[in-house]
């Protein structure tokens, strides 16, 4: 531990540095981008678009357009199929998996090069981490994760889930201060997962919890009550629950790194009697924090964070995606997180711009607090002012720096736990359940709903008279169409994060009355349009709704 420790405050001399060039972003931004497209000069896209002609960042705007996960298709193909010197010189080792707007999972390249750049990014959240909980590695790291589930192209180029196949290759002495194996996330039945996770951890001196969603964590904590005696007799005995769905292979592995610990045992059974209950709270003493995101549509969780761990700092992630890590906290309040002025070249389009032909892309010294921007990023992994789809708010400055915190996806999108639906992807899996049923719509509109957990409301009129039967199939398809077309979506539905989506008749007539409603507001009858997709969950209360079904 004292070797990780003496690490951490190693990287003083790089946030310094980094604090330094947050005086002056652009001249930091200006090099950084000169940097990139030298080293990519003369790859198929640098010639292109003429990286060679590039000696300012008005160059480069003029030179090189927007670019997104689909107008970058048939490069990423092509480098997936072997091909090189395409997006970037360098070899691509692994591409990350991440929803795409289309139905068509997006890869994204990473190399060595991208990947060290982003862990620098990494180094220095952990680094302000260290300096304001110094005893947060004083124990053992739960974090949860992603598991890799990985494939490979025709080449043989893996591709998975970026977060599984950062952990599994995670360095011997950092390895060593995660409490949880990572062959425990390969798990498939997530109900076993849960159990897995918790009887591992619960035996163990816990000083920070990671994982992305607040929501994960506030699941976890519900399994407890759940499984707390059986939880407690494995710990005492050094077994792990036979009636649990875990493969063979990997129960052999997990039982190999179990001993009997009556004492702790113990120790759970008194808090249990003397508590009434097993938190957090009561059986990690020493947990300093925890670590996920705070903003956009997770912040309804944070508040029942309390309940389980009392009174800890949470700290944020910052705007952590596949494509790129764009911020770096500082401290525990708020989301906002100081931009990664040193490892991305970043463009923003105001929020009300971006369904205009003409666009403003400003720099990050022309950003205004309080104000919505979609980022645009220049990465060391070969994307070129790519649009990510992120809604991004400014929440302060560092410095000259910008501090930022997501919002929210595009425009034409909902990700209520991270599963990112567009409303294409959407559209897409519905219009191929209502053919599966022979049945025919007026109407059809998915909203966020924030029960706990949260579910998405199908709202649908019909065109003609539909059975029980045929609504509930028609929910039942909608549901599996999603799960096919968006990878991300299947997944917090079977780890339980989204429960399952429940279909809303409302009365015949309904869409053509809210119609003229919306017409004699001022909106454009020729053009108007329903959303097929929103987060607004006060949508629902413009249409009568007289019949509602669940997938049980």
């Amino acid at each position: 531990m004292r070797i990780v420790q003496l690490a951490l405050k190693a990287l003083a001399p790089k946030a310094m540095a980094f604090e330094r060039a947050t005086r002056d972003p652009m001249k930091a931004q200006e090099s950084l981008l000169l940097k990139y497209l030298s080293k990519n000069r003369d790859t198929e896209y640098g010639i292109k678009y003429h990286f060679s002609e590039v000696r300012s960042i008005s160059d480069y705007r003029m030179l090189v357009p927007m670019s997104d996960s689909e107008s970058i298709f048939p490069f990423v193909e092509r480098m997936a199929n072997g091909a090189s010197n395409v997006l970037t010189k360098d070899e691509v080792i692994f591409f990350g998996l991440t929803s795409g707007t289309t139905g068509k999972p997006k890869l994204i390249p990473v190399t060595k090069f991208s990947r060290a750049k982003k862990s620098e990014t990494l180094d220095l959240w952990a680094y302000y981490i260290s300096r304001d909980h110094p005893g947060v590695l004083d124990g053992k790291i739960l974090a949860i994760i992603n598991p890799e589930d990985v494939a490979f192209t025709k080449k043989g180029i893996p591709y998975g889930a970026e977060s599984g196949h950062a952990y599994k290759n995670l360095p011997a002495i950092i390895r060593g201060l995660y409490a949880i194996p990572y062959d425990v996330f390969r798990i498939k039945d997530y109900e076993s997962r849960y159990y897995c996770i918790l009887r591992i951890a619960m035996g163990q001196d816990i000083t920070t919890v990671a994982t992305l969603n607040p929501s994960t964590i506030i699941l976890l904590c519900q399994k407890i009550e759940k499984y707390k005696e059986i939880l407690i007799d494995d710990i005492e005995k050094g077994t792990l629950y036979q009636n649990i769905d875990v493969p063979a292979e990997i129960r052999r592995l997990i039982e190999k790194s179990l001993k009997p610990s009556p004492k702790r045992a113990e120790e759970l059974k008194s808090i249990l009697k003397d508590k009434g209950s097993l938190l957090p709270k009561y059986f990690w003493p020493r947990l300093e924090l925890i670590e996920c995101w705070k903003g956009g549509t997770v912040k309804i969780y944070l508040k029942e964070l309390p309940q389980y761990f009392g009174d800890i700092p949470v700290r944020d992630f910052g705007c952590l995606s596949t494509e790129a890590r764009a911020s770096i906290p500082m401290g525990d309040s708020g989301a906002g997180g100081v931009l990664a002025i040193s490892t991305n070249f970043y463009e923003f389009i105001p929020k009300e711009d971006m369904a205009k032909r003409q666009k403003r892309f400003l720099l990050c010294d022309e950003l205004e607090k309080g104000r919505e921007y979609f980022i645009i990023v220049t990465t060391p992994g070969g994307l070129y002012r790519y649009n990510i789809d992120d809604i991004v708010t400014v929440r302060g400055f560092f410095n000259n720096t910008p501090m930022i915190e997501f919002v929210q996806k595009g425009l034409n999108a909902v990700s209520i736990m991270g599963e990112k639906l567009y409303e294409s992807q959407l559209n897409e899996a519905v219009n191929r359940a209502v053919e599966k049923n022979k049945l025919l719509l007026e109407f059809f509109c998915a909203c966020a709903q924030s029960d706990k957990p949260p579910r998405y409301a199908f709202l649908v009129e019909f065109d003609g008279i539909v059975s029980s039967e045929g609504k509930r199939g028609l929910l039942k398809s909608i549901e599996e169409e999603l799960k096919l077309e968006n990878a991300e979506y299947k997944y917090v539905r079977d780890a339980q994060l989204l429960d399952s989506p429940i279909l809303k008749v409302v009365k015949h007539g309904e869409f053509e009355r809210y119609r003229a409603k919306r017409v004699m507001e001022g909106a454009n009858d020729s053009q108007f349009k329903v959303p097929e997709l929103t987060s607004d969950e006060n949508f629902q209360k413009n249409f009568i709704v007289e019949e509602e079904f669940g997938l049980e």
